[in-house]
Order: structure tokens, then C-alpha cells, then sequence
């Protein structure tokens, strides 16, 4: 065989081997990074699932103590306590297999969601022994005021973890279909310098790139799938704990039997328009009104009468007073109106209009029934106890006169006024 021809056989025959070892070493290396790409991927999937196991125990906790304020009858002490230790205990389980996988960053966030989970864990707890010692008011204003603000950065930051793992997961997929398209060019390169050595060689290398790059790609919709499905779940499930917030909110502050505000949102109202009085000056006052003997009304026809007349005054009062002004329940039969941006000498004209349409509407239940009012404006230097307690007085001013009429208290030192009657209530505690 002359030279040349075996320098061709032999050439011929290297650049085979050239590209036999090219695809072999293609093959592995697309092998190893899919193996590199699944491991990463099933361990950011296994973040999510973990990050979305602890968002679901907060949620239950949360969804727990609304249940228990909502539905008092179904709760007692040997009940709670071990379903504050179960979904305690389900946390730090799930914490602990989450911890270890987290990046430093995330540790930070981490903490941050630990440090908003012990507070509220601290105050799930004392709303649920307030709870269980008859201090609901004073378990629903903590609830309320402190436990679901925090719940709500704490679903954020987890929110934020797994936003973070999904851009991890876009990263992995970018760089491992970056690392596939060169794998899949310098294969091209190198089938094309030895086309007409090798077709064969290079159909197989483009065949093997585009396979690769396919399974890549229906990788990647999986995973984007898989991310959308979890964080509509995720929104779905926050969109009902808000609902659930609004209507725990608005039951905590209205009166059941009337409709009305009840008493812990018109202290809030009052403290309100204090505040107002004292930047802007503008002046306001209230009017404290009781039924008259309206125990007998209950006596004579029944608590349930009582009741239905208690929301007929409530539709008078509402439809009664100014636009501007606020009405509730105080207690019992007793009312308390709030009129801002106003007077004293216009107090008394609201009050006698609201007393002459009680005691000339006729109730169907229980015939006709009187009111005494007792009013009162807020004077500079005065707090809103000192303000409830001269209404209060008015008040009892007007029912030791006779009853059916309106007394407007002038201000005077409130610690020259005695307690005309020890079961008047003036609230100072509640403000």
C-alpha cells in the first residue's frame, strides 16, 4: 500500500476515532449535567413543597383561632392546648427538614419568619387563655391587632422563599440549556469538519442535540407548570384568609341583636374624634341614652320583645341622627351617640328630636316606651372618660327629674363629681 494512501486510511481512521470520542464524551457530559439539572430541580421542588407545608401550618393555626372566637360552644381547654402543640410540633418538623436545604440568604429570611412565628405563637396563646377564661373581647382585640397583622409579613416572607425558588429553578434550567446548545454546536462544529469522513457520526450527534434539547424543554414547561399550580394555590388560600379577617373584623365591632357598632368600635370612633379634637380643635360631643323601665318591657312580654324593640329603636336611631355622626350599642338598653364637628348648645335639639320620635312611635310588641338622654361636649383639657362619665351623669340626672327628657351637662372638675349611682358605668378602663 503506497504512503499516501495510508497516510489517508490512517487519517481517516483518527478523525473517526476523533469523532467517535467526541460523542462518547458529548454522551457522558449531557448525561452527568441531566443528572447535575434533576437533582438541582427535585431539590428546589422539595424547598417548595416544604415552604408551602409550613404557609398551610401558619394558615391552619390562623384559620384555628378564628374558628375558636367564631364558634365559642365547640372549644374547651382539653381541646385547644393539644392542637396548639400539634401544628407547633408539625412547624418545627417541617423547619427542620427545610433548614438544611436553605441557602445562607434564605437562612436569613428563615429567621426572620422564626422570629414572626414565636410572637404570634406567644400571642395564639394568650388569646387562647383569654379565650378560655370568658375575656373574648379581649382575646378578639388581640387577635385582631396584633396576631393577624404579623401573620401577614410572615406569609409574604414565605411567599418571597418560594418566589426564590423559582427563580433558582429558571437558573438551573438557563445555564443547563446553555451548556446544551454549546454541547450541541461544538457537535455540529466538528460533524460538519468531518462530514465527508462521517455522516453517520454527524447525523447521530444532531439527532442525540435535539432529542436532548427536547426533553430539556418539556422539562422546563413541567417545572413552570408545576411553580404556576403551587403559587395559585398559595394566592387562593390567602385570598380566603383575608375574607376570613373581614368578617371576623366586622363581627368584633358590630353588635349582634341590633346591627349597630357595639361597644369596643365606637371607644375606637371616640378615640378617633379625641384626636381629631386635639389636632384640628374640632369639637365634638355625645349623647348617653337609656330606655325607660325597660325592665318591665321584659318583664311584662318576654326577653324576645324586649329584643324586637331594642333593633326597632336601633333603625329610629340610625335613621335619626346626622350623617356624620355614629351610634351603638353601649350596653344592655343603654345607647351612646357620637357627633362630631359640633357644639353644645346643638346637642341638646339632635337629642330632644331623637327622645320625641321614641316616645311618640307606637312599638306593635310592647306600646309606648320612653328614653332619657343625657349629653355632654368634649372641653379642652378634658379626657373621654371625664367626657362619658358627665354624660353619665346627665343621664341620671334626667331620670331622677322624671324621665322622657334630655339634660346637657355643663363641664365642670371631674373630681368634684361624685357617682350618683354605683351601677353607672362609665367605661374609663375601655379608653
Amino acid at each position: 500500500m503506497h504512503h499516501p494512501t495510508r497516510l489517508l486510511i490512517y487519517g481517516f481512521a483518527i478523525v473517526i476515532l476523533m469523532m467517535i470520542t467526541l460523542a462518547v464524551i458529548a454522551f457522558y457530559s449531557t448525561s452527568s449535567g441531566n443528572r447535575d439539572v434533576t437533582q438541582q430541580v427535585s431539590q428546589q421542588l422539595e424547598k417548595i413543597n416544604l415552604i408551602n407545608e409550613l404557609s398551610t401550618i401558619i394558615q391552619s393555626r390562623t384559620r384555628f383561632m378564628q374558628s375558636m372566637l367564631l364558634h365559642d360552644e365547640e372549644f374547651t381547654e382539653a381541646e385547644s392546648w393539644p392542637s396548639f402543640n400539634r401544628l407547633a410540633g408539625a412547624y418545627t418538623e417541617t423547619r427542620t427538614r427545610l433548614v438544611p436545604l436553605l441557602a445562607p440568604r434564605e437562612r436569613e429570611i428563615m429567621d426572620a419568619i422564626d422570629r414572626l412565628d414565636r410572637d404570634i405563637n406567644d400571642l395564639n396563646r394568650q388569646v387562647s387563655v383569654l379565650f378560655l377564661n370568658g375575656s373574648r373581647d379581649e382575646a378578639s382585640k388581640i387577635l385582631l391587632q396584633e396576631v393577624l397583622p404579623k401573620t401577614a409579613p410572615l406569609l409574604s416572607h414565605l411567599s418571597e422563599l418560594t418566589q426564590a425558588q423559582r427563580m433558582d429553578v429558571q437558573k438551573v434550567l438557563l445555564i443547563a440549556t446553555s451548556d446544551t446548545e454549546k454541547n450541541r454546536i461544538q457537535i455540529v462544529i466538528f460533524s460538519i469538519i468531518a462530514v465527508l469522513v462521517s455522516l453517520t457520526v454527524t447525523f447521530v450527534a444532531i439527532w442525540y442535540g435535539r432529542k436532548l434539547s427536547g426533553q430539556l424543554q418539556n422539562m422546563n414547561n413541567y417545572l413552570e407548570q408545576k411553580i404556576y399550580e403551587r403559587t395559585e394555590s398559595l394566592l387562593d388560600t390567602q385570598k380566603e384568609l383575608l375574607e376570613d379577617n373581614s368578617e371576623l373584623t366586622r363581627m368584633a365591632l358590630t353588635d349582634n341583636l341590633t346591627g349597630l357598632s357595639n361597644r369596643t368600635s365606637m371607644n375606637q370612633i371616640l378615640r378617633k374624634e379625641f384626636s381629631r379634637f386635639e389636632r384640628h380643635d374640632h369639637r365634638f360631643g355625645i349623647i348617653m341614652l337609656d330606655i325607660d323601665h325597660f325592665k318591665n318591657v321584659n318583664d311584662s312580654y318576654g326577653h324576645d320583645t324586649g329584643d324586637t324593640v331594642l333593633q326597632e329603636l336601633a333603625s329610629i336611631f340610625e335613621n335619626a341622627i346626622r350623617a356624620s355622626d355614629f351610634v351603638a350599642r353601649w350596653g344592655g338598653e343603654e345607647f351612646l351617640i357620637c357627633c362630631t364637628t359640633i357644639e353644645e348648645e346643638d346637642l341638646l335639639p339632635i337629642a330632644e328630636t331623637i327622645r320625641k320620635l321614641v316616645a311618640t312611635t307606637k312599638f306593635e310588641s310592647a306600646g309606648q316606651i320612653t328614653a332619657s338622654l343625657g349629653c355632654a361636649a368634649i372641653v379642652k383639657g378634658e379626657s373621654i372618660g371625664e367626657l362619658i362619665k358627665r354624660a353619665d351623669v346627665a343621664l341620671y340626672e334626667a331620670k331622677n327629674n322624671g324621665r322622657n327628657q334630655s339634660v346637657v351637662s355643663e363641664f365642670t372638675d371631674i373630681s368634684l363629681i361624685q357617682d350618683p349611682d354605683e351601677n353607672v358605668k362609665t367605661d374609663f378602663h375601655d379608653i
